[in-house]
């Protein structure tokens, strides 16, 4: 026996003792029996066993006492023991001269051959049905290699095709360069002149009263929106809303030219213009916003204010769109002229607007007379593609136009009247009212919404 013992985190051996286990007595009851001191007790599959315990006297258990067996039935059982002796010596020579009888005897192959049949049928029947599947297989990857061939004949010809484009595009590219570039050219001073058009229809120039940074529009002054509720203090209410409608037109008109979607709708009536929010988590009804003063208290002059801060909100907007930084949106006309000077800078000359408006009307006028002439922008007579009859048909139009004018010009006083006076409808006719068309083509851009 071996006896371990742990001190300070460390087993050490503490006994280590030889001992014969015959020398073990037998324990009956654990509890209640005195032990000596330091007794190891074993338990063993019996019980318990310790060494110094004096053993107990246990009494023989007593029982009542039963018979034995008779003779006749121990002579029964002998003779069932030789009966049984007998039939496995009987068993054992039967055995033998079966197996003798079956060695002389020639053995029968044919259940063997029927099963041995029946398994290769099987076996068959299971080839035949694999080669099928497989012969499936291969028919739908033939078919598949035919579909892939054909995708990639055709992404060949897409290829070849697509290579012919690039060269065709490459070649076209310089010219296609210089043609973006010298409409992005036009396109700029375009907008200069409509924004110095702008800034001489709406002109923004500073009031006489010398105040730094105020402003007046088209005569009539317009503080701040920094003034707050005050303004209408300074500046009449009908000055106001005049300035503010002028704003609003020309803040309206600058988000076509410039191709800038304003965020808030300017509903441009003079000085009854409004402004919509969509933006804003609002009812639908309160939406629409006043530029003007109106008449209800406090609630109409928040109404106001926001509105005006809403007008401030598109300016900045269209800065933004420009490149400019606005120090403050309050200023609302400093910084709507600071705006039209940017737009109108540049040191080319401005591009001449289109010619064709007299044009126009008389083109008109021949249309009411019966002609079917239209004339474009340029001058010129429009409307079918060129070497077409009907194109035939509107140059000689065109060309007694012409003449139709020199005559007029060398004192055929009555040709031109003519030419120039609508027919008189016939009783019982239907014609329309003479319409007179006027094209105006470079003050107006199309804006993608």
């Amino acid at each position: 026996m071996k006896v371990w013992v742990k001190r300070k985190d460390a087993w050490t051996l503490f006994i280590e003792e030889t001992s014969d286990l015959r020398a073990l007595s037998y324990i009956q009851v654990l509890p209640g029996t005195l032990f000596p001191p330091n007794t190891i007790v074993f338990h063993l599959t019996d019980g318990a066993y310790a060494f110094g315990v004096k053993n107990k006297f246990v009494p023989h258990k007593t029982g009542e006492c039963l018979t034995s067996s008779p003779f006749n039935a121990l002579m029964k059982l002998a003779n069932l023991e030789n009966s049984i002796q007998d039939a496995l010596e009987t068993q054992q020579t039967l055995a033998a001269q079966v197996g003798e009888i079956l060695a002389r005897k020639k053995p029968d192959t044919t259940p063997e051959a029927e099963e041995k049949a029946k398994l290769v049928k099987h076996h068959l029947n299971l080839q035949r049905r694999a080669v099928k599947a497989t012969r499936k297989r291969k028919n739908d990857l033939v078919g598949s290699i035919i579909m892939r061939r054909a995708a990639i004949h055709s992404g060949w010809e897409a290829q070849n095709k697509a290579e012919q484009d690039v060269r065709y595009a490459a070649a076209r590219l310089p010219a296609s360069r210089e043609t973006l570039a010298s409409t992005q050219e036009g396109i700029r001073g375009q907008r200069r002149r409509v924004c110095e058009d702008l800034a001489n229809i709406f002109p923004i120039t500073p009031v006489s009263s010398g105040q730094v940074l105020s402003f007046q529009i088209c005569g009539v002054p317009l503080p701040n929106s920094e003034v707050g509720p005050t303004t209408s203090s300074t500046v009449g209410e009908d000055a106001l809303s005049a300035g503010l409608g002028y704003v609003a037109t020309l803040t309206n008109a600058l988000q076509y030219y410039l191709g800038v979607m304003l965020p808030y709708e300017i509903n441009a009536f003079g000085s009854r213009s409004t402004i919509r929010d969509e933006i804003s988590m609002l009812p639908a009804s309160q939406r629409e916003f006043p530029l003007y003063i109106p008449r209800g208290g406090s609630n109409t002059q928040y109404r106001f204010d926001y509105a005006w801060f809403l007008l401030n909100k598109d300016i900045e907007a269209l800065c933004a769109a420009q490149g400019l930084k606005v120090v403050d949106i309050r200023h609302t006309l400093p910084n709507l002229k600071y705006l039209l000077y940017v737009c109108s800078a540049g040191n080319d000359e401005l591009p001449e607007r289109k010619k064709g408006g007299i044009r126009g009307l008389w083109a008109g006028r021949m249309q009411t007379r019966g002609f079917g002439v239209s004339v474009d922008e340029g001058g010129s007579v429009s409307g079918s593609r060129r070497g077409s009859t009907e194109s035939r048909l509107l140059s000689a139009q065109q060309d007694q136009f012409q003449r139709s004018l020199a005559a007029n010009g060398s004192g055929r006083e009555d040709d031109a009247a003519t030419l120039a006076a609508p027919e008189t409808p016939q009783p019982g006719s239907f014609e329309q009212e003479p319409k007179l068309t006027l094209r105006t083509k470079g003050l107006r851009e199309d804006v993608a919404k």
